[in-house]
């Protein structure tokens, strides 16, 4: 009887060794497909990271040499209005070297120049541009005429070849706005006043003409005329949102004025 709990008890020691024995080893291909999987994983994602490093970098989209000034200008149209501003100067200037009587594209190319030159003063002026921290003094010269700005002299062209076109066609009003609008950026404003008043004479209904108009006599203090002009601007096109804005200025450049015409007045009653 005891020889038989003897073989009993040896039996069952048995089979618990080799339980562990299996859990042990099954622990251990668990572990081993982990570390697999966790291999794999890492290498598929150091493939994903080489392959998003060795992706190429778009290349920059080149200016075409234009043949054509009109295909230039309308080009260069295109890369303003996308905020590509470098190569609208670009395509600009190709314009005006192909026609130099192209006055849009003096224009066009005043306005991006002017862009660009904005841009380099606010730079400056963050101090985000290096500059010499202990600058060699110069030597005192006679003050000279600053030199003018690129975008000036784009503008004075687009003047000049406007004028030309005028004097050909001298019943065209969108040439007219358009060489005022050249002088508002010389900030010639009786000029601009002139040829403002010409592009409404020949075309009347015409709220953008009056609209301009009407800034331009706002800072040359005409509040009366202005209110005159953006007044009817807004008739013509109540969604005219900048004819209200200006109106708004012009109605307080009047009440300041009038304000001052009777202060005025009164100090000089007293006096008496």
């Amino acid at each position: 009887m005891k020889k038989y709990y003897s073989i009993l008890l040896l039996i069952i020691i048995w089979q618990l060794a080799c339980g562990t024995e299996a859990a042990k080893n099954e622990n251990t291909a668990d572990n081993s497909n982990v570390t697999a999987n966790e291999n794999a994983q890492n290498t598929n994602g150091q493939n994903s990271n080489t392959n998003i490093n060795q992706k190429e970098e778009p290349e920059e989209e080149e200016v075409p040499k234009f043949e054509d000034a009109d295909e230039a200008l309308k080009k260069g149209t295109e890369y303003f209005d996308e905020n590509k501003n470098e190569m609208a100067i670009d395509a600009f200037k190709q314009a005006v070297e192909l026609n130099p009587d192209l006055a849009e594209a003096h224009f066009k190319l005043g306005v991006a120049l002017a862009l660009e030159e904005s841009e380099k003063e606010k730079t400056v002026e963050t101090g985000t541009l290096e500059t010499d921290p202990s600058p060699t003094p110069k030597k005192k010269r006679k003050s000279k005429k600053p030199e003018k700005k690129p975008s000036e002299l784009a503008f004075e062209n687009a003047v000049k070849t406007y004028k030309k076109f005028i004097r050909k066609n001298p019943k065209d009003a969108a040439a007219h706005f358009n060489l005022g609008r050249a002088y508002v950026k010389l900030f010639e404003d009786q000029d601009a006043r002139k040829a403002l008043e010409k592009a409404v004479k020949l075309n009347d209904e015409d709220t953008l003409y009056r609209t301009e108009l009407g800034a331009v006599l706002i800072k040359l203090a005409k509040y009366p005329e202005a209110i005159k002009q953006l007044n009817k601007a807004i008739d013509l096109d109540e969604q005219n949102t900048r004819a209200e804005d200006l109106l708004e200025q012009a109605k307080a450049g009047r009440k300041r004025v009038d304000f001052g015409a009777k202060k005025k007045a009164k100090t000089l009653q007293n006096k008496k």
